[in-house]
């Protein structure tokens, strides 16, 4: 069928608003779900979150209420070849042709209601978009409007080709999970859910938003003047800054990992048993976190960022903790940012005693 549509323009791209009935969306529409491949190690698929049946549930039996109402726009991407523009109407060609960027709910919402053929709702199409742009607009909506797992927002920046805060926290992530030496290796929720069992503790999301205050304090800046091939801004605050600007991404990565190599070491027991232990559960993760630009510039005063220096800080924050008979369980340290800071204390006194 062929609607009238009026253009306009954005930084992102060229968009077209149209109104349509929801029959017609479904049927011009389509939904790919990011994944997570437990056998390559890599996310793959589109830019979607796996749908909430509950959340669709709530739409459809919303949209049987006779007081229902969709007035904000769902937004399609068209690739060239699914479309003919004659002027100012649009020709959508062929099924399941326009990516979903924003709506997924809604559709499939609408799709279970009784009443989905009273409904005429507006419609954006986003034209030719590649699939960094497709991310970068859903994470940017996302992200910023409505509740979708922060680790699908940020996996998302590792489609875009353009180097950012954001993609060199996600690809450090990806490797610290997938590295079989790492003291990460699989314990990560790729995409905020367990693909191997009860040894993920820490999400993605908790580990790149922890991660990237350390890289950059306007990322979003920073990624902005990347893409325009500018040089992104000095933040001599952020510990790794000065390697994120010098494109050393693998020496970031390499202190993360002699850090944790050394917790796990001074800590096997509570390390192996997040069950029972902080350590690699979001309050453990936090508390290193927090104390690792004290840390870092130590290492680099003395010149030494080895897993001994690492390992030499933790050994002596353990015979603090063993001196003062605490453990590292929620007894000890409260699931909170009270006992993260509280680790993060411990940490920087025996940084600081060195």
């Amino acid at each position: 069928m062929t609607y009238p549509v009026i253009p306009f323009d954005q930084p992102a791209g060229s968009f077209l608003l149209t109104a349509m009935p929801v029959p017609e969306v479904i049927r011009i529409s389509r939904a790919d779900p990011r994944k997570f491949d437990n056998v390559s190690m890599e996310t793959i698929g589109g830019i979607q979150r796996e749908p909430s049946p509950k959340r669709i549930r709530e739409i459809a039996e919303y949209a049987n209420t006779v007081d229902a109402a969709f007035p904000t726009p769902i937004l399609l991407a068209l690739d060239p070849g699914s479309y003919t523009l004659d002027g100012s109407e649009i020709t959508v060609l062929g099924e399941g042709v326009a990516d979903i960027v924003d709506g997924q709910h809604r559709i499939l919402g609408l799709k279970e209601s009784l009443k989905k053929e009273e409904f005429v709702i507006p419609v954006v199409f986003l034209l030719d978009a590649t699939e960094e742009q497709k991310a970068i607009i859903f994470a940017t909506i996302n992200g910023k409007q409505t509740k979708v797992p922060a680790s699908l927002v940020y996996d998302l920046f590792g489609v875009t080709k353009t180097r950012s805060p954001q993609r060199t926290a996600h690809e450090i992530a990806r490797a610290i999970n997938s590295t079989p030496t790492s003291p990460w290796f699989r314990r990560l929720k790729m995409l905020g859910k367990k693909t191997y069992g009860s040894i993920e503790s820490l999400s993605q999301g908790t580990f790149v938003k922890t991660l990237l205050p350390h890289i950059s304090a306007d990322p979003v800046t920073d990624m902005d003047r990347l893409k325009k091939g500018e040089k992104p801004l000095v933040h001599e605050n952020c510990v790794f800054n000065e390697y994120f600007r010098h494109e050393q991404d693998s020496t970031i990565l390499k202190i993360l990992l002699n850090v944790f190599q050394a917790a796990r070491d001074t800590w096997p027991q509570e390390w192996e048993d997040p069950s029972s232990y902080i350590l690699t559960k979001t309050v453990g993760f936090t508390g290193v976190m927090k104390a690792l630009p004290e840390m870092v510039r130590k290492g680099q005063q003395t010149g030494n960022l080895s897993l001994e220096f690492f390992r030499d800080i933790f050994q002596k924050v353990k015979k603090h903790m063993d001196d003062d008979m605490l453990q590292l369980t929620s007894v000890h340290f409260a699931p909170s940012s009270v006992g993260a800071s509280k680790f993060q204390d411990l940490i920087i006194q025996a940084t600081s005693s060195g």
